[in-house]
């Protein structure tokens, strides 16, 4: 038998040559991970800040598309935010270490300025006042009813208001509550509040009585002011304010009523007269609402109870907030403890005199159009 004839192997194919007949031999390929585990540990700042780009462009163009499976195509992934990673953190290091020999060198030379105090004011580090937020309030347009603390023609038409007698001590304000013709149970809870913060008030049922005769029954037993409050979807929803006997009526409605069995760790009212507080109304308007609430109360505030409420203007919002103030035991601090409610308001409109929807005279009328500028205030 004669021997077996051997196929072909890649050893017996001819090896590619030059002209000269020389075998031609392959270039080293240099792996991706090594040229990148060299750039690491010898490359500068510029280099790795090179490689950075490259891998931004790799994630951009996005060529894993070309490897259709899906396992590799995650490893590709991950093995890019770990390259992405780690020059990261030696570009970090890199900074760090510069800013480090930048302040060595401050150190040196402030230790050379001491012997000569002539150069040491021109190397001084000038001083960046920090950039102040603009807000919208600082951005408030202009308007023509601002109160000026010099104009005195203003201030005496406004003490010369309807609540000139208030103010001057001649009467003690007594208050009426009652409520919109329909109504359900969920609106007595808002009065209860009411009337918790609101010395000498009442309150009487509606039944189907018209507002007209209400306000004169009111000033015949009277009563200073009355307030309706109407509901929606078993909510109170506005309150209507009605100065007696001459008016003016105002109309607000209410945002975000939180009762005081709401609020955690609040207080109980005692039924002293709160003193009160009012921020932010700067308007002849404002100040217009301002007397409106403030005659509300009884002028003589009773500092015993150590009860504040507070009403303050921000963006046409009337915050409402009854706090009990308490002094630590060296009266340095004041810790504050809310009773409640807690609740917000908006102007809609002021009437001169009694309210009359039909025939009634409007000083002021809040409209859609006025919520568009934003920077436009009115209290």
């Amino acid at each position: 038998m004669g021997k077996k004839l051997r196929g072909k192997t890649k050893k017996d194919k001819p090896k590619p040559r030059n002209k000269d007949g020389t075998i031609i031999k392959k270039k080293k390929v240099i792996k991706p991970e090594t040229h990148f585990n060299q750039i690491l540990k010898t490359g500068t700042e510029n280099d790795l800040e090179n490689e950075m780009e490259k891998l931004n462009e790799l994630n951009r163009i996005n060529p894993t598309k070309n490897t259709k499976n899906k396992q590799k195509r995650r490893e590709l992934v991950l093995q890019r935010r770990h390259m992405k990673k780690r020059l990261l953190s030696k570009l970090r290091r890199l900074h760090q270490k510069r800013k480090e020999e930048i302040n060595n060198d401050d150190n040196e030379n402030d230790s050379n300025q001491e012997d000569n105090e002539e150069n040491k004011d021109n190397k001084e580090k000038e001083y960046k006042p920090k950039q102040t937020t603009k807000t919208i309030e600082m951005m408030r347009e202009k308007d023509e009813t601002m109160i000026d603390e010099n104009d005195t023609e203003i201030k005496e038409a406004l003490e010369n208001d309807e609540y000139k007698n208030y103010f001057n001590n001649e009467y003690t304000p007594q208050i009426l509550i009652t409520t919109s013709i329909s109504h359900t149970g969920g609106i007595f809870r808002f009065i209860k509040e009411l009337k918790n913060f609101l010395p000498n008030s009442y309150f009487y049922y509606r039944k189907k009585f018209d507002l007209g005769t209400i306000m004169k029954s009111a000033i015949e037993k009277e009563f200073t002011d009355i307030i309706v409050i109407t509901e929606r979807l078993r909510k109170p929803y506005k309150l209507l304010l009605i100065h007696l006997p001459n008016g003016p009526s105002m109309e607000f409605k209410l945002f975000d009523v939180i009762y005081q069995d709401e609020i955690e760790g609040h207080g109980v009212a005692v039924g002293y007269n709160p003193e009160l507080m009012f921020r932010n109304f700067k308007t002849t308007l404002g100040v217009r609402v301002q007397r409106a609430l403030n005659a509300l109360f009884p002028k003589d505030e009773e500092l015993k109870g150590r009860e504040l409420i507070t009403f303050q203007n921000h963006r046409d919002f009337i915050f409402f907030r009854y706090y009990r103030y308490i002094f630590t035991d060296n009266f340095t601090n004041v810790n504050l403890q809310e009773i409640g409610p807690r609740f917000s308001m908006r102007l809609l409109y002021v009437q001169k005199g009694l309210f009359d929807p039909e025939k009634g005279d409007y000083e002021w009328l809040y409209k859609d159009k006025m919520g568009v500028k934003r920077r436009k205030f009115y209290l």
